[in-house]
């Protein structure tokens, strides 16, 4: 009896081993998890717009084809520089500041795994206050006579009470002189060379004079940028500066200025305190912040102390616009500005216009825009002819990787452009190419005048053009890149 038990007692377990294997028979064992095993950084150096970060991710356990996102995050605000498959990405910063990495990885089955925040990388300004700066002779856009040595002369001047080297005026005119530079608009990539290599100029500050008036109540508008001297000139900073005789008037008009040149020291004055904001780290700048969703601006402190962006009115902002829904604005994009045609506008404007449109998406952490120099040097050496604007041949080369490689090209025309005594009135249109698309994505058209808006005893009314078109410029970078 007890054989006959124990057998039975055998055979029901081979009985539930045998079922239990048939349950589990076509299951797959149990996946490991995504995991991101090491993310490798490498610095090149410390300096923005020329230094690098090498990144190098390591995954294991993924299926199928993964998907790589790069994050950055600057004084608290992370950003999204990149998302694709490349596992290895090479990034450099545009803003001194330090800087924390962080790689979020997916996989085919929509899994994901990310790495914890990196150490902390330091990154300086590109020239330092103590390197060799070469002021150009300031180009003058103002359709009036001004005097142009003397403004450098402020501006060299100030520079150096500052504490910053500048070359020598006999060093750079036997250097111009040389080296037959006519041009004074901007910096090509061989005068760049040329300076570094011969007199150790680390950067050029390249300024042009928007608006002189002297008669009645004087105007003076300054545009000004530090280019680095890199293997391609990089514009490390801009600002424009405008002012009038009455701006501050005060009691009885005794605060009124009736000497432009005294409005030209303010203006070369509050200019450097601006480069020197750049040069110590501490310059606002405007982030796509991933947890926002939104533009964040960083260093927010130095905003009004800086007179960082204009007040946008309803008036100022585009009469007109167009972008393409495929656009990602948070991208990182590089953008060539390309001249600007006038249409019945004043001399100059197109290149005022321009530059006031550079001096905005310089505001962006996510746009390098190229040195107006480069782009015009790139045009002339194949010979390029824009009578009607821009064209998709003048596109294509700006975009092709073995010429510039920019992703975007900026262009348009100026209608109208009225800096005088009286009336002061802007109207000008902006289209805006993706070089690899070959597509517009981009296009707006602004017009505004200083009295816009005004019925009361003149209360609001916008005396100068450069007032009236730093607005108008801001407006239309803010809706591209918002």
């Amino acid at each position: 009896m007890t054989y006959l038990i124990n057998s039975l007692n055998r055979a029901v377990f081979v009985l539930a081993v045998t079922v239990l294997l048939s349950a589990c028979a076509g299951q797959t064992p149990p996946q490991k998890p995504l995991r991101v095993a090491a993310v490798q950084i490498e610095a090149e150096g410390t300096r923005v717009l020329l230094d690098a970060l090498q990144w190098s991710c390591v995954v294991e356990n993924g299926s199928g084809q993964l998907n790589y996102e790069y994050l950055v995050r600057r004084a608290g605000i992370a950003s999204r520089i990149y998302e694709g498959p490349v596992a290895e990405f090479r990034w450099t910063p545009k803003q001194a500041g330090a800087y924390q990495l962080k790689v979020i990885v997916r996989d085919s089955t929509d899994r994901q795994a990310e790495s914890s925040w990196s150490a902390v990388y330091n990154f300086s300004a590109p020239v330092s206050e103590s390197g060799l700066y070469a002021v150009w002779p300031i180009e003058n856009l103002s359709a009036n006579a001004a005097p142009l040595g003397k403004i450098r002369e402020m501006l060299v001047t100030k520079l150096r009470n500052s504490g910053l080297a500048v070359l020598e005026d006999e060093r750079m005119e036997d250097f111009m002189r040389d080296a037959r530079i006519r041009y004074v608009g901007g910096l090509d990539p061989q005068t760049a060379r040329q300076l570094a290599d011969e007199l150790g100029v680390a950067g050029v500050i390249l300024t042009s004079l928007e608006t002189w008036h002297e008669r009645g109540i004087p105007r003076v508008s300054l545009l000004s940028r530090l280019v680095v001297n890199a293997e391609l000139p990089e514009v490390a900073w801009i600002d424009s500066i405008g002012l009038n005789g009455d701006d501050h008037t005060g009691l009885l008009g005794l605060g009124r200025i009736t000497d432009p040149r005294q409005l030209a020291a303010t203006a070369v004055e509050q200019l450097v305190g601006s480069l020197l904001a750049t040069l110590q780290g501490v310059a606002p700048g405007y982030r796509h912040s991933v947890d926002a969703g939104q533009l964040q601006l960083v260093d927010s402190s130095q905003y009004k102390r800086l007179g960082y962006q204009a007040d946008v009115k309803k008036t100022h902002r585009p009469r007109t616009y167009f972008r393409d829904q495929q656009f990602d604005p948070t991208r990182e994009y590089r953008v060539a500005i390309v001249p600007f045609l006038n249409i019945n506008a004043r001399k100059d404007s197109g290149k005022i216009v321009a530059l006031h449109l550079l001096q905005q998406l310089q505001r962006y952490e996510n746009i390098r825009v190229y040195e107006p120099g480069v782009i015009r040097d790139v045009l002339l050496s194949y010979r390029m002819i824009m009578q009607a604007g821009p064209s998709l041949a003048a596109a294509d080369i700006l975009a092709s990787d073995t010429i510039l490689g920019a992703d975007l090209i900026m262009s348009g025309k100026v209608f109208d452009f009225q800096d005088g005594i009286g009336e002061t009135r802007v109207d000008f249109s902006t289209q805006v190419f993706s070089g690899g698309r070959r597509e517009v994505i981009w296009t707006s058209h602004s017009y505004a005048g200083g009295d816009d808006g005004v019925y009361f005893f003149d209360i609001g009314k916008i005396a100068s053009t450069h007032d009236l078109l730093r607005p108008m410029a801001q407006a239309v970078v803010r809706l591209l890149e918002d």
